[in-house]
């Protein structure tokens, strides 16, 4: 067994030149304290004109899907153990041949198929929607402000402040930000046409005072 801890499965359609995030598949426990896996498709995915369904379980007409063990789709793209070339899947993948987390499997021997999906390990997430609110606010802005400053729909973070999307691509920008003022700065001085002067102002000084450790 390994000690790596999965929390979450990032599920890519990826072309020749594309590559989206489809969805993500995590272990659930229901209301009903019925354990399984949930999995939830991005809603980006779901208006893209070239998405397909990661399985026939999960058609696109829905957006979250439980079961109570892996769904078919994903344990068919786990290779059996009675394959005799198993255990130099586990061994070329990192992963020890007793291994029997599904995460860790599907993610591992798995992560690469006949179909365009590929799966990416997600680990723990820090900074989610109360740190993207609480960020926001720390900078004195309102949504359409912050929108424009650094280049977001407001619904969209709006929907990740209240938790009802994940934006996994716009929190991550929305980390980076906070945690490197420069890079910020940078975002800001390209949308700087975009607010009122006195608004940009304001904002440039609290990124510069905390890149030099004043605020």
């Amino acid at each position: 067994m390994t000690d790596k801890r999965i929390e979450a499965v990032q599920i890519y359609a990826e072309g020749k030149r594309t590559r989206k995030l489809a969805g993500v598949l995590r272990r659930s426990k229901r209301s009903s304290g019925e354990k399984g896996f949930k999995f939830t498709y991005e809603d980006d995915f779901l208006k893209w004109d070239k998405a397909v369904s990661v399985g026939p379980e999960m058609p696109l007409t829905g957006k979250i899907f439980f079961s109570e063990t892996l769904f078919p789709s994903f344990t068919d793209r786990i290779p059996s153990r009675k394959n005799p070339a198993y255990a130099e899947y586990c061994t070329a993948a990192g992963i020890e041949i007793e291994e029997d987390d599904p995460l860790v499997l599907l993610t591992a021997i798995g992560k690469r198929g006949p179909s365009c999906f590929i799966f990416e390990p997600l680990t723990e997430e820090h900074f989610k929607g109360q740190e993207a609110a609480a960020f926001r606010k720390s900078l004195g802005l309102s949504l359409r402000q912050f929108g424009l400053l650094f280049d977001f729909a407001p619904y969209t973070i709006q929907k990740i402040e209240a938790g009802k999307t994940s934006g996994r691509d716009v929190l991550k920008r929305m980390e980076i930000y906070a945690k490197f003022p420069e890079v910020a700065q940078f975002e800001m001085n390209r949308n700087k046409a975009s607010v009122h002067t006195k608004l940009w102002k304001k904002t440039s000084k609290i990124f510069r005072e905390s890149n030099t450790g004043q605020a």
